[in-house]
């Protein structure tokens, strides 16, 4: 709640404009004009896992709209690099849109835990019908209740660990290194059953937690590798393709619904594009991105096999079935042989 409050005098005093739900429009609206959105997102305006998808929804929304929704898209951090701190600013209205990794918003959805599982996803088909099925439903109910919509889900990649100075080819390789890891139990899990001491912290601080050896390592998607910089303190890029990252790109629920019915539709239909695009824009930023890597002098690692790391770490599967409950882990190993 302090950080929530926070962001909301951190607009007021920033000058910008805060518009409440319910039954109003926007000030914008209001006066005649176009409604004025706001987008934030810690990643560049081009390249990393987004590309210039924030920009292509905002056309996608004028023109949906015509005209009377205009989006500016505040992107690279401008506004916070902590994504948990993007996704405060939509709860609280500050911004409308927000876009970042799912272990940030846990709280307000727990099922959200079953999308960081280790090697639950076969391919970028299987996540596609996960996301956009039943499993969604479920999480973006969760999520209003917390006056956040999930528009949808973009797909950032599969994720590998990465090491600042000691070459890694094994699992034996990886005992006893400091990794920084997302802030969801289940990636803390993970990394201990692979033998590796886990370090939650923000993205945002692992550049130079890598630099000053604070972690010996840290893990994610090419994309992303390559957009926060890793890839100038970083020695190899083990491919061992632990889990999958879908991001979540949210939206104050509040606002949604204080807009007319037209618009409402403007704005789901818009993302749907938005995602769309982005699907298709990242299949082919993954091999660009490794192709960087390499560039820079980052040995790249191709496993023979994941088995001895997929037997390491399936009992977690089991585990949190248990936990979650609704059957979630099994929905989701259904949805790949639709």
């Amino acid at each position: 709640m302090k950080k929530v409050l926070v962001c909301v005098l951190l607009a007021a005093l920033a000058g910008l404009p805060v518009w409440a739900g319910g039954a109003g429009e926007s000030a914008g609206a209001a006066g005649g004009g176009a409604i004025d959105m706001r987008f934030a997102t810690s990643q560049p305006p081009t390249g990393g896992y987004l590309g210039d998808s924030p920009q292509k929804f905002g056309e996608y929304l004028a023109e949906a709209s015509k005209g009377a929704i205009k989006l500016t898209v505040h992107h690279s951090g401008s506004l916070s690099a902590n994504e948990r701190e993007l996704f405060e600013m939509a709860q609280a209205g500050t911004v409308d849109f927000a876009t970042g990794g799912t272990p940030y918003v846990i709280g307000w959805s727990p099922s959200l835990k079953v999308m960081d599982l280790p090697y639950l996803f076969e391919d970028v088909e299987h996540i596609r019908k996960v996301t956009q099925g039943p499993v969604a439903k479920i999480i973006n109910e969760e999520c209003n209740k917390n006056g956040v919509e999930i528009l949808g889900y973009v797909l950032c990649g599969f994720r590998s660990i990465f090491t600042a100075k000691t070459q890694v080819k094994t699992l034996e390789d990886l005992k006893g290194m400091k990794i920084r890891c997302q802030e969801s139990p289940v990636y803390i899990e993970m990394f201990r059953a692979l033998g590796m001491l886990p370090t939650p912290m923000p993205a945002s601080e692992l550049y130079t937690s890598l630099q000053t050896g604070v972690v010996d390592a840290g893990e994610n998607d090419p994309a992303s590798v390559v957009s926060w910089g890793w890839v100038d303190v970083i020695k190899c890029y083990m491919l061992d393709k632990h889990s999958v990252t879908c991001n979540l790109v949210a939206m104050n629920k509040p606002k949604l619904d204080a807009l007319p019915p037209d618009l409402q539709k403007a704005v789901h239909d818009s993302a749907k594009k938005m995602i769309d695009y982005q699907f298709a824009y990242i299949e082919g930023a993954w091999a660009e991105s490794l192709d960087m890597i390499r560039a820079k002098g980052v040995t790249v690692v191709e496993l023979a096999s994941l088995k001895p790391f997929q037997d390491k770490v399936s009992f977690l599967a089991d585990q949190y079935d248990k936990e979650l409950g609704k059957n979630l882990v099994q929905m989701v190993r259904d949805a790949a042989k639709k």
